[in-house]
């Protein structure tokens, strides 16, 4: 997979890890067995914000909110090192997304942030209203923008999910030619892909997006 000069700079001054990788070992889906839920296809997935801890490089220990990209993998416990790429050349393993993916999930998260749901780091207020139904309608429009059959009247979809995502994709307001600035991939072969951000100031790994009952959370139901 490619990282290119600029990128091994960018992630280098980030001193998460070395320059084009990050370790991190996955925590649980904020709200655990409370967090939304969404059907895709002929399954039923929690939908939010997943929280990793950094486990090596002077932010070990720190935490990191983010979204996942790759449902066809399970987000398991016990640290992994995670590359760094671009996301048009996730995941890890399969075809890559290319950049017409790439930035429909970018757009997606754009609008997000537009709406003040998550900061330029990918972080939440968790105190905010409807913080799970929020970080749920990202993850499972992320899912769609992928190219998954998210079934947003499905009875396996969470209502309060479906009037957050019904907000955020509105034809009135999502605006498609959003991108967020320094969003790439965290790719690893055998975990779950995630949605990253370069550089990551340290500001940004504060615990914001934290809640109770977290506990590692794979899907309801798998295919």
């Amino acid at each position: 997979m490619r990282i290119n000069a600029t990128l091994f700079a960018i992630i280098a001054a980030s001193g998460v890890a070395n320059a084009a990788s990050v370790d991190l070992d996955y925590v649980g889906v904020a709200g655990g067995t409370n967090a939304a839920t969404a059907r895709i296809g002929s399954s039923t997935y929690y939908a939010g914000h997943m929280n990793h801890t950094i486990t090596s490089g002077d932010r070990a220990g720190e935490t990191f909110y983010t979204f996942c990209i790759e449902i066809g993998e399970f987000a398991d416990h016990g640290s992994a090192t995670y590359d760094i790429i671009d996301l048009a050349d996730a995941p890890n393993p399969g075809t890559p997304y290319g950049q017409t993916v790439a930035d429909a999930v970018s757009a997606v998260v754009a609008n997000a942030f537009a709406m003040g749901w998550i900061d330029a780091n990918l972080q939440a207020n968790a105190a905010q209203a409807d913080y799970l139904a929020k970080m749920g309608a990202i993850q499972a429009a992320i899912w769609e923008a992928l190219g998954h059959d998210f079934q947003v009247n499905s009875s396996g979809t969470s209502s309060a999910l479906r009037a957050q995502y019904n907000l955020l994709t509105n034809e009135n307001s999502f605006d498609s030619s959003l991108r967020m600035a320094g969003l790439r991939a965290a790719v690893a072969d055998g975990q779950q892909d995630q949605l990253w951000i370069v550089p990551l100031p340290s500001s940004a790994l504060a615990g914001l997006g934290l809640l109770g009952g977290i506990a590692g959370v794979r899907t309801l139901r798998r295919r």
